[in-house]
């Protein structure tokens, strides 16, 4: 099999950025970004792409350039790498002039998915994908992970792909059960036909049947025209479904004969019809708890458990934690991964905390980081901070109710009497969490190092004097040597 095609998307909006990002790697395209036309023609030259690969998604308006004028020089560079404008102002001047330039085609925002991936397969032609792919990279950031459990995680999920078998997915809400059953369906021999999940508990139990068999006109009342089901739509793909214990006994039945006789028929009808796709189910609750309470059947879990694959909690991940904090926030902020700093402070608190919500709650976390704590411009030159530090601070509310920490479990600070004693305690604190590193400290208070230290010379903070503006013995870390980064 061929490698998958590359894609650059290039685009100011770290959420367009992000949702392609997402959408193509799950079609199987490598996707790479960049933000501006400067950081697209910088990335190229680092990193060239495939020229027979690959192809280039250029946003319209750019912070630096327009997709127009950045077209020539992108074609100059890639001769044979079709460029398709995107754009949320489409006219006909603007489709005309894009061409006219160089580009092969042009989309209109918000992006159409379908047509999105037929213009991709029309310039590339269909996507293909390694047979045996690595076991490490099933979904990107969400299944990222080197802890013991994950890799036998994904040692299952390589295993599963190659066997057409029936699987049963099981664990904690949030641990990312449906990006396991993608992943599967990603690397087995169906992944050019359809994935459907279907959370099976968000449906009432009076169209579970319709919405998974299907029905004829007239089947029922608000039945006014014949419609396929789930179990047609997923063609000869995958079907998953999450919360099986929430179905129905009955439909449990009508689930399992079609299991064991690969044929079922629509609500309401007589013609028998044929089933291809494979089915994965999924349940955050102990299966087994399930048969002992009477809402799953029996038959029909031996049928699903023909090969189990348990997704563990975040909190039995150890480290893990610590590089999905960072991948978050590194694709919240669209910056390198290798921009992104954990304090001492916040990675003991991320890896002490029991993260009941497992992965999305880490995400969701993550994100609220990034929109609360953004980027602010340093003082003097207009450029925003090129990294970002995560700390204790800033971490510590969000996993305790939103009730803030005590400064006593801080070394060295005490409760703020004035708002001068609360600038000098944030400052005191920083340098704590930097352990003397004075350019990570001010990048934690989001103020240039020149007006760091200038705030250290007005509060006698590490300056070498016996005591600081409070009148107090400086602690060990307020007179620690500075240390620069690395």
């Amino acid at each position: 099999m061929t490698a998958p095609f590359h894609v650059l998307v290039v685009d100011d909006h770290a959420n367009t950025r992000l949702y392609l990002k997402t959408f193509l790697s799950h079609e199987g395209y490598h996707v790479r970004e960049a933000g501006t036309g400067q950081e697209a023609l910088e990335a190229l030259k680092r990193d060239p792409l495939p020229p027979k690969r690959s192809l280039i998604l250029l946003d319209l308006k750019l912070p630096d350039t327009t997709g127009n004028t950045l077209v020539p020089p992108l074609r100059s560079l890639y001769p044979q790498v079709p460029v398709v404008i995107m754009t949320a102002h489409a006219t006909v001047e603007t489709a005309v002039e894009a061409i006219r330039r160089g580009a092969s085609n042009y989309l209109e925002k918000p992006i159409d998915e379908k047509k999105l991936l037929s213009l991709m397969e029309d310039l590339l032609g269909p996507q293909s994908l390694p047979a045996d792919p690595a076991p490490e990279e099933p979904e990107g950031i969400l299944l990222a992970g080197e802890s013991p459990s994950m890799r036998f995680l994904l040692e299952r999920i390589r295993k599963a792909a190659s066997h057409a078998v029936p699987i049963l997915i099981t664990g904690e809400s949030g641990t990312g059960k449906e990006l396991v059953a993608r992943s599967i369906h990603r690397y087995s021999p169906r992944r050019n036909d359809p994935f459907i999940a279907v959370n099976t508990g968000a449906i009432s139990r009076e169209l579970v049947n319709s919405e998974l068999f299907g029905h004829e006109k007239g089947a029922f009342t608000s039945a006014l025209a014949r419609k396929d089901g789930w179990l047609l739509t997923a063609g000869r793909g995958t079907l998953f479904l999450d919360e099986i214990g929430t179905m129905d006994l009955s439909t449990q039945i009508s689930l399992l004969r079609v299991l064991e006789n690969r044929t079922f028929y629509r609500v309401g009808g007589t013609e028998e019809l044929s089933f291809s796709a494979r089915i994965i189910g999924a349940s955050n609750v102990d299966p087994l708890m399930l048969l002992e309470q009477g809402r799953l059947r029996e038959d029909l879990y031996y049928r699903l458990n023909v090969f189990p694959i348990a997704v563990p909690p975040l909190r039995e991940r150890g480290k893990d934690i610590l590089l999905l904090s960072k991948r978050f926030l590194a694709e919240s902020l669209a910056l390198p991964e290798s921009a992104i700093h954990l304090s001492p402070g916040a990675e003991e608190i991320l890896c002490a905390y029991h993260w009941p919500g497992n992965v999305r709650e880490l995400k969701n976390r993550m994100i609220e980081i990034s929109v609360t704590h953004g980027f602010r411009e340093e003082e003097g030159n207009g450029q925003t901070s090129p990294s970002f530090v995560l700390d204790r601070a800033m971490i510590s509310p969000l996993l305790s109710g939103g009730k803030e920490r005590s400064f006593e479990e801080e070394p060295g600070i005490s409760p703020p009497k004035t708002l001068k004693d609360g600038e000098r305690d944030q400052i005191r604190r920083a340098i704590h969490e930097s352990s003397g590193n004075k350019s990570l400290a001010a990048r934690i208070l989001g103020i240039s190092r020149k007006s760091l230290y200038a705030k250290m010379r007005e509060y006698r903070i590490g300056d070498g004097s016996a005591q600081d503006a409070s009148g107090e013995p400086s602690s060990p870390e307020q007179s620690a040597p500075e240390r620069e980064d690395g």
